[in-house]
């Protein structure tokens, strides 16, 4: 059997024999990429500040230190100051709820391109995405007819407050995460479903609201499952969607 010498291995080889094949290389499995979750409540918090210090400057400019000190003591802020701040809270308590949850990603207080809006939260888990506002009202979380006797005409009350504007407020919301998802070549699309997060509502005992105007109605505790609840994305999928959303809808700086 004809042989020859390799000088660079100092070792015969057998000319007809076949020579083994290469050991496949291992796969390269590309490392996730960092991305900025963003701070929950961020913008709430900041436009309290400037409305606050706002006010502070005007009564101490109009009176002066010492007694502008005594007004903005002894008198409220105005609830549309107020209302910033109680927002912020809000958002801050379901981002520290969603804490710890397995399996899910959650983007904070993100800025959508071209607007002057932002998305308190999106959380990406097993069953999809899900764009949620979060929302620190009190009272009993309930849906009533306020129509006459021949008209129907359906609202979403907590307490006093008419919230029904709320729900129809997350429909470019979820355009918005739609777009940012083909922009970024996600396909299949998983499903996003806008939410309605009460942080501190009232729930009635018997047959509590779940659902207004095709928005999901929920508590942190409630919401929780709900991101369990289906198998919509594996978590290289969850992953993928993360990092596109996280690009295309940055945090608010």
């Amino acid at each position: 059997m004809p042989a020859v010498w390799e000088r660079a291995t100092k070792s015969i080889r057998c000319v007809e024999c076949p020579v083994p094949a290469a050991e496949p290389a291992p796969p390269i499995i590309a490392e996730p990429q960092p991305f900025d979750p963003g701070t929950a409540g961020a913008s709430a918090r900041r436009e309290y500040e400037r409305r606050a210090s706002a006010r502070d400057e005007r009564i101490r400019g109009k009176w002066g230190n010492r007694v502008g000190g005594v007004i903005l003591a002894l008198s409220d802020e105005p609830q549309s100051t107020r209302a910033w701040a109680i927002g912020a809270k809000g958002e801050e308590q379901l981002a520290k709820a969603l804490e710890g949850v397995p399996g899910i990603r959650v983007l904070h207080d993100r800025r959508v391109p071209g607007t002057r809006g932002n998305i308190d939260h999106i959380v990406i888990g097993p069953a999809g995405v899900f764009v949620v506002d979060a929302k620190r009202y009190e009272g009993r979380i309930e849906i009533r007819d306020v129509g006459g006797l021949f008209n129907v005409d359906h609202r979403l009350y907590v307490g006093r407050r008419d919230c029904s504007k709320l729900a129809d407020g997350l429909g470019w919301q979820v355009d918005a995460v739609r777009g940012a998802l083909a922009r970024a070549g996600i396909d299949p699309m998983p499903p996003i479903t806008p939410v309605l997060c009460f942080i501190d509502g009232d729930w009635p005992i018997f047959r509590p609201p779940s659902e207004f105007r095709g928005v999901l109605l929920e508590g942190p505790n409630s919401l929780k499952r709900r991101l369990m609840s289906a198998q919509a994305l594996h978590d290289a999928e969850a992953a993928r969607v993360t990092a596109a959303l996280a690009k295309e809808l940055p945090a608010q700086a």
